[in-house]
């Protein structure tokens, strides 16, 4: 699955809460509830953390969920399979709210070059 971006979603990382969140994380100090990434769509503002924002900036047709999910394992130094199925469950929930497109396998999509 290569998930992307609903076009209408507007985002935006929220200038210096990135840094901010980031330096809280490597402390070891909370940081879970802070908001890191604005969305608007449909008039309605909704934020997501830190995880979340790692998660959201990967999102971009290319990157399979599992890339995804390994990068932001990586990043937040945990166990890799946990975070797949973590982030499988996100970008369900965000496909669901309709801020994602959940592409099926790349199989269903056909031949990318052809020949005339």
């Amino acid at each position: 699955m290569r998930p992307k971006r609903n076009p209408e979603v507007v985002w935006r990382v929220e200038e210096g809460m990135r840094e901010l969140v980031w330096d809280r994380a490597r402390k070891g100090e909370e940081y879970e509830d802070l908001a890191v990434l604005t969305l608007m769509i449909q008039g309605a503002i909704h934020q997501l953390n830190l995880v979340g924002a790692e998660v959201w900036t990967r999102i971009n047709g290319i990157n399979t969920a599992e890339k995804i999910a390994r990068e932001v394992a990586a990043l937040f130094e945990t166990d890799p399979e946990e975070m797949e199925r973590d982030v499988a469950q996100f970008l369900r929930d965000l496909g669901e709210k309709g801020w994602v497109i959940l592409g099926a396998s790349d199989a269903s999509q056909g031949a990318r070059w052809t020949t005339s």
